[in-house]
């Protein structure tokens, strides 16, 4: 199997991989707070994971960058541990590793996303390496790949925003069960404020974007209901991740970039 860590490569196959023109995927999460049940690693371990799982399968069609463990999420920072970073500099950030990239040859490069706030971050970044770079990039939220016919159970929304709640606590049930504590994992949904409108990361149809310090809604960390989480939840979650993130790389690494062209008139003369 040939290496698809980019970490790994030495510099002369750095060279002849951008030939074969791979999807790089580059993961984004952040460190924060995931409850007193969950680490705080959460948000870029589990697309790191992914990133790796789909790469194995799609070799050498897919080559996969360390992530990105430190990103925008000051609406954390009331709870101890979370690490929060400027949002201009994590937009300049990963458009420079974008820049980078497409210096070498790289033209297709996905950000697979794992922390709901940085939706807004990484796609200006996104736009940013698809408008200063010869590369087209695009922006995939993990949670929003996975269908509802994917899972046996109702992803139930509570009308609150979700974070360490069942399907994190059960994909960190499934990936990594020694560092989850469920005697800590308390439902907390009731202090939370409902909205009918305002939905969390987890619907991947929600309209109204809106995102306040955690501190006033839960005094756990969580949102959501963490204690009905299961690690045979996790791994079909996981899995159906898996199976939709790759079959969106392998469409993404066909499309065509086509030339940019210029319909302003021309002068005379």
């Amino acid at each position: 199997m040939e290496n698809f860590r980019y970490e790994e490569l030495k510099w002369p196959e750095v060279g002849e991989a951008a030939l074969r023109d791979p999807v790089v995927v580059l993961p984004v999460g952040t460190m924060e707070q995931h409850g007193p049940h969950l680490p705080l690693m959460v948000d870029y371990i589990i697309p790191h994971r992914i990133a790796n799982d789909v790469a194995e399968l799609l070799t050498p069609d897919v080559i996969v960058m360390p992530p990105v463990v430190y990103s925008f999420n000051e609406h954390h920072l009331d709870f101890p541990g979370t690490i929060a970073i400027n949002m201009y500099t994590i937009i300049d950030y990963v458009a420079q590793i974008g820049f980078s990239l497409a210096h070498h040859g790289f033209r297709h490069i996905v950000l697979l996303n794992g922390h709901g706030s940085n939706v807004p971050v990484l796609d200006l970044a996104m736009r940013r390496i698809n408008n200063e770079s010869a590369a087209i990039s695009v922006l995939a939220n993990y949670w929003a790949l996975v269908r509802d016919e994917d899972l046996p159970w109702t992803r139930e929304s509570h009308g609150v925003a979700h974070h360490a709640e069942e399907d994190e606590t059960s994909l960190m049930l499934y990936l990594c069960p020694h560092l989850v504590d469920m005697s800590k994992a308390v439902r907390t949904v009731d202090e939370v404020q409902r909205s009918e409108h305002i939905w969390g990361a987890w619907p991947a149809n929600t309209r109204i974007h809106f995102q306040e310090f955690f501190s006033r809604n839960t005094s756990t960390g969580i949102q959501g209901d963490p204690t009905v989480a299961t690690a045979e939840k996790g791994e079909i979650l996981y899995k159906a991740a898996v199976k939709r993130t790759a079959e969106f790389l392998q469409e993404f690494r066909a499309r065509e970039i086509r030339p940019q062209r210029d319909f302003h008139p021309k002068p005379q003369g």
